[in-house]
């Protein structure tokens, strides 16, 4: 069945509920064919019980409790984002109409707190997606960097659990509700992390369980991805370079292991499942949990070390994607503006290296925006102080939403890697070399900025000639050159192959035929 009008219908007892029906399952029969479906509930801070289903009132026709007794319909919400469910059968994510869907995330860990209004909240959910954006990575209320119940933590002005950590606070998950309904029906698909790693130490497996039964009643229903753990095996800060800190990781990461099956069995809605990797101990998901049999998708955490990690962050890809056929996302590295450094030019090479090698899709980030700084004394202003409004108008994000939307607009489908389609191409010991892959009748070719180059003669002219190789004998192609900065394709021309399949990328240019020596996109596409 093809899902063109998404929407989610809420459901509510009108008689009074007891604390002990929190998250208890509620029947759901659907009209027509009868399937039936048990969906957890939840209580709200008025203590009234709501569940909440996928699609229209008209679809369901039955919603009854454990004691028989019928949930009215109370409202619903239409939005755009066509919910993913399950495990991928691909290296890249369809949704649930069997499309591409092309990851393209904002870092808003702290989105659900105080430290951003709901008005500021909502617009910069609407900017993102008109930029081209469509997933946004928060944290449900146990955030890293900060302490439990540390005022940077509060949203409502309470805390996700009481301070005696006995109960859910439910008037945080109220407000936090908001927050993800407005994300959604701006257009976005929130990638909720529900505690980072060393929480498990402070709660326990037991109440992580429940904060989990919380987030599947409410938010399960919405297209959304869980991420359920940040960090996975990150103990507290003040342990983290213990001489026994890898083995100490390992244990912590076995402790997550029962949250992710309680997440897995939870779930009547089964959207996909990841763990966040923190990279003192792994860069990926897969090694975090020691194999992917846990995983619907795959997220990488490979540094924030600008052009220094660049090596080590695409062999972390290639890595991830040896181990596993699941899609992979780098889902943290090189926020913009961090440490001084990860500049716009940074951020375009990492999305495109990234897709051209096969990613299902890239995040971004932006230092500032993902603790919505205020002052100097908000969390990881460490790493560099500037205000979140600030951060919000950096160029990476705009030039990596326009890269999104002109592959979507040539349908991408995912890259295979082809970087020998040049006879000078990248590698991992040359990874300032063009690199390519193909999707669909399309090359598409990305030439890093010169200065990323080794320079023995103060600028490298290694791109004097470049000749596209492999290519069908004899055949027409439309090439086209596009600025990654600003969207625009500023050449646009038929060109032919020879008798051996190669074309001879030539123009008056001394160092090189592309237009300057920044950054650029050449694209291919084979001709009938």
């Amino acid at each position: 069945m093809t899902i063109s009008n998404p929407e989610v219908s809420q459901y509510v007892l009108s008689t009074t509920a007891q604390k002990s029906d929190d998250h208890g399952l509620i029947t759901c029969v659907r009209k027509g064919n009868g399937d039936a479906i048990q969906v957890p509930s939840f209580l709200s801070k008025d203590g009234t019980l709501h569940c909440r289903v996928t699609g229209n009132k008209s679809e369901w026709s039955s919603i009854k409790n454990h004691k028989g007794e019928d949930l009215v319909f109370e409202k619903s919400w239409k939005f755009s984002p066509i919910g993913i469910t399950g495990k991928s059968n691909s290296s890249i994510l369809h949704d649930d109409n069997n499309n591409a869907f092309l990851w393209l995330a904002d870092t808003v860990w702290f989105g659900l707190t105080d430290r951003i209004s709901n008005a500021d909240w909502k617009a910069l959910m609407h900017k993102r997606t008109e930029q081209g954006f469509n997933v946004m990575q928060v944290v449900s209320g146990l955030l890293p960097e900060a302490a439990f119940g540390e005022p940077a933590t509060l949203l409502d002005g309470v805390t996700s659990w009481t301070l005696d950590k006995k109960e859910l606070e439910k008037r945080w998950w109220d407000a936090a509700d908001l927050r993800i309904i407005d994300a959604v029906q701006a257009g976005q698909m929130p990638a909720l992390v529900g505690a980072w790693s060393y929480y498990i130490l402070e709660f326990g497996e037991e109440r992580l369980k429940k904060h989990w039964s919380e987030m599947i009643a409410r938010w399960s229903a919405f297209p959304v991805f869980w991420c359920v753990a940040g960090e996975v095996g990150l103990m507290e800060y003040k342990d983290l370079f213990a001489d026994d800190m890898q083995e100490k990781a390992l244990s912590i990461q076995q402790m997550w292991k029962p949250v992710i099956s309680h997440v897995r069995n939870s779930d009547p809605w089964k959207r996909p499942i990841t763990v966040h990797p923190c990279p003192a101990f792994n860069y990926s998901s897969t090694e975090a949990l020691q194999g992917d049999e846990s995983l619907d998708f795959i997220w990488l955490q490979t540094g924030h070390a600008d052009v220094n990690v660049v090596k080590a962050t695409l062999g972390a890809l290639n890595k991830a994607q040896r181990d596993s056929k699941l899609p992979v996302i780098n889902s943290e590295v090189c926020y913009e503006g961090i440490a001084g450094g990860s500049p716009a030019m940074l951020q375009r090479y990492l999305f495109w290296t990234h897709l051209l090698q096969g990613a299902a899709g890239h995040t971004y980030g932006a230092q500032g925006i993902w603790a919505f700084h205020d002052d100097e004394t908000s969390p990881g202003a460490m790493w560099g102080w500037i205000p979140w409004q600030e951060a919000s108008q950096l160029p990476g994000a705009h030039q990596l939403g326009l890269a999104a939307q002109y592959l979507r607009s040539i349908h991408w489908d995912g890259f295979t890697p082809a970087n020998d389609s040049m006879k000078i191409n990248a590698d991992l010991d040359h990874p300032h070399r063009p690199w390519a892959g193909t999707t669909g009748d399309n090359l598409i070719a990305y030439f890093p900025a010169v200065s990323m180059a080794p320079a023995e003669i103060g600028i490298s002219i290694e791109l004097a000639t470049i000749v596209f190789q492999k290519l069908k004998k004899s055949s027409t192609y439309s090439m086209q050159i596009m600025n990654p900065r600003n969207g625009k394709i500023v050449r646009e021309e038929r060109i032919d192959s020879d008798s051996g399949g190669e074309w001879n990328f030539k123009s008056k240019n001394i160092a090189s035929p592309l237009p300057t020596m920044e950054d650029w996109i050449v694209s291919l596409k084979l001709l009938a």
